[in-house]
């Protein structure tokens, strides 16, 4: 058995499965129980294997009838644990759990993979975040029949609780600058036509490609430029008229 840091007898779970540790048996653990927005806190339990009353009852949430506790897995999973379910928390890579003031679950599709959910909406930043991106870098929609698909915003609440479940995907997107403005622009190529009319001027005027030392180039009409992912462009490339 590997040896394992400890402090105080406590032994910080997400760090030993990180290490691929075994865990080392009388101490106690430590993991992280988050609410519906993801914002964790951390909490020890005396089981390696613990029940969902237990995990929820260290969480400080002591009427366990009335929440719903969903164990976040190692592949981004989300998976619903009974009050009296255990969950190997070391064999199967499970340091994070959140917590739900409810009395039932919601399934919704994100990248075709379903997940449960303990409320009955749920934020576009927890989307991103559930996603494996990065809030600022990254956008999520909601798909819908026989018109476009909606783009959701970070602090939008979408409803889970209708007849259907309801599908999202989640994807990097580009933020462009122009003229000192920042543009979300959701894919890999930007024509010269489309950067002017992001602008709000008419191509006829130019667009002129400002890099990162300030050198200029005259984009040609309907030269396509391919960008990178995240705010890669608008620090470093920007567009004016001209």
């Amino acid at each position: 058995m590997s040896q394992i840091a400890v402090e105080e007898d406590i032994i910080d779970v997400e760090d030993c499965v990180r290490r691929g540790e075994e865990p080392r048996t009388g101490a106690q653990y430590r993991i992280k129980v988050g609410n519906d927005r993801l914002e964790y806190e951390t909490y020890v339990v005396a089981d390696p294997v613990p029940t969902g009353a237990q995990v929820l009852t260290a969480a400080g949430h002591t009427h366990v009838v009335g929440h719903i506790l969903i164990a976040v897995l190692r592949d981004g999973g989300l998976e619903e644990i009974r009050p009296d379910e255990t969950v190997e928390i070391f064999r199967r890579g499970v340091e994070r759990f959140i917590a739900f003031r409810s009395d039932r679950s919601f399934r919704f599709i994100l990248n075709d993979r379903r997940l449960e959910w303990g409320a009955d909406s749920i934020l576009g930043r927890v989307l991103k975040l559930l996603a494996g991106l990065d809030p600022a870098k990254s956008g999520v929609w909601l798909e819908r029949r026989d018109e476009p698909d909606m783009l959701v915003e970070d602090d939008q609440l979408i409803s889970l609780a209708g007849k259907e479940v309801e599908r999202f995907r989640a994807a990097p997107v580009f933020i462009l600058c122009i003229e000192g403005d920042s543009h979300r622009w959701l894919k890999s190529t930007i024509t010269m036509e489309e950067i002017a009319a992001l602008g709000g001027w008419d191509p006829s005027q130019g667009v002129i490609e400002v890099d990162k030392d300030q050198n200029e180039r005259q984009l040609k009409p309907g030269e396509v430029i391919t960008l990178k992912p995240g705010f890669s462009y608008g620090k470093k490339l920007c567009w004016k008229r001209g």
